[in-house]
This record gives C-alpha cells, structure tokens and sequence, in this order.
C-alpha cells in the first residue's frame, strides 16, 4: 500500500512538474538539477542493479554532478539547495567508488537513505548563512530568509531521523518520501515568503 502511495506521489510530482515546463520553458535551466539523479535511476536499471551497475550509476550521476552544477554556476541560476543536497550524495559516491574508500561504500551500504538525507542536510548547514539561504530565494528582509531556511533545515534534519528509523524498509521508504515532503514543504515555505 506504501509503494503504490509512494508511485502515485511521484506520478503526481512528474506530471506538476511537466505542466510547469510546458507553460513556462524558463524553467528549463532549473530543471537540469534532477538530471543527475535521472540519470542515476537510468543507468542502474539499464544495467541490471547489479553492484556494478550501482558504481557505474554513481559515477554517471556524478560527472552529470559536475556538469550541472558547473552550468548553473555560469548562468547565475539559484541552485535548488535540495537537489543539491541529492546531487551531493551522488557525487561522495562517486568519489567513493573512484577512490575506492571502503568506509563510505560500507556506509553506503549500510545506510543508503540516511546518508543520503544527511547530504541535504550538510547543504543545509552549509547555505544556511548565505544572502538565500537553504531555501534558495532572493528576498529583501535577510532575517526572513534565515528563519524559513531554518525552518526547511529543521524539517530535513527530521528527514535525516526518519531515514535512519526506516532504513530497513529500504531507500525508497527512508529516503524518497521525507526528500518528496520536503520539496513540498520548501515550495510552501517560499510561497510564504
């Protein structure tokens, strides 16, 4: 029953999501973000979910990482502090399987929901303090921004709790649901703004 709220949740984003592109092709820019995880998804079930399918996956979405990253960058386009933080977790996993650091391959192993919700959480602290703040938006009352961010960062932290108590049910439980409500809660928080 989970799954197929969760498989309905995620029809529901795509389709938003699509409508938002259709009517407003400014979008596009911002939509690269979720190129690297495509990408990930579409590697590893392309090559079979075998482990090395997963390491290929990981290196795939974290050179898309690079790529992204680096064309928002040029562009001067506000960078999704959420994607961030998923495209953060693809790109340590790359790293990691490059540098073959058994320690966070264990982890990741092991956790693959928390540490992936710990990755948006680490973006979280980090773009705390900057003029957008976690929630990403320009706007002119600073302190505003620096309490909705932190509102966004407290509800990730509750994210990262929930990914570690649900581990066992795997990452679409742990981390799939609280990173969906909290790209939903995000756009509340910035239409309140």
């Amino acid at each position: 029953m989970l799954i197929l709220i969760l498989r309905i949740a995620l029809a529901y984003f795509l389709v938003v999501t699509l409508m938002k592109l259709y009517r407003n092709p400014s979008l596009w820019p911002h939509m690269i973000a979720f190129l690297p995880l495509t990408g990930f998804m579409a590697y590893a079930r392309m090559k079979g979910m075998t482990m090395l399918a997963w390491k290929g996956a990981f290196i795939f979405a974290g050179i898309l990482t690079i790529v992204v990253v680096a064309i928002q960058l040029y562009k001067k386009i506000t960078i999704d502090r959420l994607m961030l933080g998923a495209n953060a977790f693809f790109l340590v996993g790359a790293t990691a399987f490059l540098c073959e650091i058994r320690s966070i391959l264990y982890w990741y192993g092991m956790y693959k929901g928390a540490i992936f919700m710990a990755c948006v959480v680490a973006v979280g602290c980090i773009t705390l303090f900057l003029p957008t703040g976690f929630i990403g938006v320009e706007h002119p009352d600073s302190k505003k921004v620096y309490k909705t961010s932190l509102q966004l960062l407290g509800m990730s932290v509750f994210g990262l709790i929930w990914a570690f108590v649900m581990n066992q049910y795997g990452i679409t439980v742990a981390a799939a649901i609280p990173f969906l409500v909290l790209k939903l809660l995000r756009d509340i928080l910035m239409k309140k703004l």
